[in-house]
């Protein structure tokens, strides 16, 4: 997405001490993920396990809207809950907010963007932001989320674990004409490079589940 550059400022402005950006989440794996949070506490976060006991990703998970992590209900936290929370301040958590998206044509799917600050809460203006930049990163990934069947076949050859000259040669085009399919296809998907879009058709069953496939993903030659 070209105006990622310029969304990643906004979010940088408005979360000084981070920003957490998660498309399209099931059950513990997002097709996308960015996190700009202290290194130091995103270890922490991950060897704790604290997304299963973090207040704020249990409320992500059951609304759509926005909110202040300080609008939390006291009777929604646990005391778990209350130390993650109190351990994320010393990283400089202290404030944050952001808003929350379940998808209508598949409520298993969820994205959320959060910021975080050391210093104060988060305006109206800001939050509102937040909001509107998750919504847009969902439109624009959403009106382009079809991928053509060439694209397909270029991911589909590299989860065969073809290279991009053999590709090339295979498909009988040249190896930039490859580079390029394949970075549209990692926009589409929200991937992070190659691989990880691999990762993600193949979860979505675009690839390797054809009809045109046969057996153990190869292609049928009846």
């Amino acid at each position: 997405m070209t105006e990622m550059p310029a969304l990643d400022a906004r979010l940088r402005q408005i979360g000084t001490s981070g920003y957490s950006l998660v498309i399209h989440l099931r059950g513990l794996a997002p097709e996308y993920y960015v996190s700009t949070f202290p290194e130091p506490w995103l270890i922490q976060y991950r060897d704790g396990q604290f997304a299963l006991l973090d207040p704020v990703n249990h409320w992500a998970r059951t609304n759509t809207g926005r909110m202040r992590w300080s609008d939390l209900e006291p009777s929604s936290i646990t005391a778990a809950g209350a130390q993650v929370m109190e351990s994320a301040k010393r990283h400089g958590l202290c404030y944050g907010g952001g808003a929350s998206r379940h998808d209508p044509g598949r409520p298993a799917l969820l994205s959320f963007l959060f910021c975080a600050r050391e210093d104060r809460e988060l305006t109206d203006s800001e939050l509102e932001g937040v909001e509107h930049i998750l919504g847009h990163i969902l439109t624009r990934i959403g009106a382009n989320r079809e991928l053509s069947g060439s694209e397909l076949d270029m991911i589909d050859d590299m989860a065969l674990g073809l290279s991009y000259k053999q590709i090339a040669r295979k498909r009988g085009i040249s190896p930039e004409t490859v580079k390029k399919r394949l970075e549209r296809a990692r926009m589409i998907l929200g991937a992070k490079n190659s691989v990880h879009a691999v990762a993600i058709a193949t979860r979505r069953g675009l690839i390797l589940n054809r009809p045109d496939r046969g057996p153990k993903g190869r292609r049928s030659r009846d």
